[in-house]
């Protein structure tokens, strides 16, 4: 086999590895820059119905009877979490506290089973245990940052017409009414907090600032708060609403941008090890791999001579 053709199949060898490696990472830019390559799918807007699904009712089964037998294992974090991350009826709890005591009971079962005649392995089942406990955290956090960064993004957008609202002579209830209903589709996931903090008004009857607190608690997210107070101060006072609506939608934009500024200073960081492992092969074994081989050939000739 030829020289040219055993570097033309490491080429395409190497560039198939790559191409595998860095597709989560390219598909995780092309959908976090809003790169339309194919039709985004719409984050769900309420509350998502739990399965009718086997597995899913043996957690929940096992979750209610855990949090029946020890309540304080749904410490007030967990609910949080799960309050962001949009899981907010008691069956998601008691799903979410069964994933974890399975996930927890197994684990401390195989190192249990592990330490069969090893002393030793005792004192690590307990260590094993709570690791175990903790690991859905993990996942139930990154579902949350990933929320909230979607209502982040949502939030200027939003302003912009509560501003345009407010100057039309629309009440801050009104504004808040007609921006959930035009914008459900663009803008899910703020539209439908903000649907639900009017039911809270209407159907409830608390107040303006009562149902705001509670939306910015739901959603931890600081600009959401910021902007719930405001407006309250404003209405409160009887204000114009769209200066403060302006203020807000100002410093959400700041932020973006200077989020995505910080982002694209790590690129060229990130970028190195890529280089380094993908793209300066390709440059190194077509320059160095017909030297090497015609080094390696002399030298054998050489050894076959003597």
């Amino acid at each position: 086999m030829s020289i040219v053709v055993i570097c033309f199949l490491v080429f395409i060898t190497v560039l198939c590895i790559a191409s595998l490696i860095t597709q989560p990472l390219i598909a995780q830019y092309v959908n976090h820059y809003a790169v339309l390559v194919r039709p985004r799918k719409v984050p769900e807007a309420i509350t998502p119905a739990v399965q009718d699904s086997s597995v899913l009712l043996a957690f929940k089964l096992i979750g209610e009877v855990s949090l029946t037998t020890i309540p304080s294992i749904a410490d007030a974090k967990t609910i949080q979490l799960l309050t962001i991350a949009n899981y907010r009826t008691p069956a998601h709890l008691a799903i979410y506290t069964g994933i974890r005591v399975v996930v927890a009971g197994f684990s401390l079962a195989l190192s249990l089973i592990a330490s069969v005649g090893n002393p030793m392995g005792l004192f690590l089942a307990l260590p094993v245990g709570i690791i175990a406990w903790i690991i859905p955290n993990f996942f139930l956090v990154r579902r949350a940052k990933e929320r909230q960064a979607l209502i982040l993004r949502e939030l200027p957008t939003v302003i912009e017409l509560l501003v345009v609202c407010a100057q039309a002579g629309l009440s801050l209830m009104g504004a808040l009414d007609k921006v959930s209903k035009e914008m459900f589709d663009s803008c899910p996931l703020l539209c439908y907090e903000m649907q639900q903090l009017i039911n809270d008004v209407k159907v409830f009857a608390k107040s303006a600032a009562t149902g705001f607190q509670e939306m910015a608690d739901r959603c931890c997210v600081d600009e959401l708060t910021n902007l719930a107070g405001a407006l309250v101060a404003a209405e409160t006072k009887g204000a114009d609403l769209s200066y403060p609506l302006k203020q807000q939608a100002e410093a959400v934009r700041t932020r973006l941008k200077r989020k995505r500024e910080e982002e694209a200073s790590t690129v060229p960081v990130k970028m190195v090890p890529v280089i380094m492992i993908f793209i300066m092969p390709l440059i190194l074994f077509p320059m160095l791999g017909p030297s090497v081989f015609l080094i390696v050939k002399v030298f054998m000739d050489i050894g076959g001579k003597h």
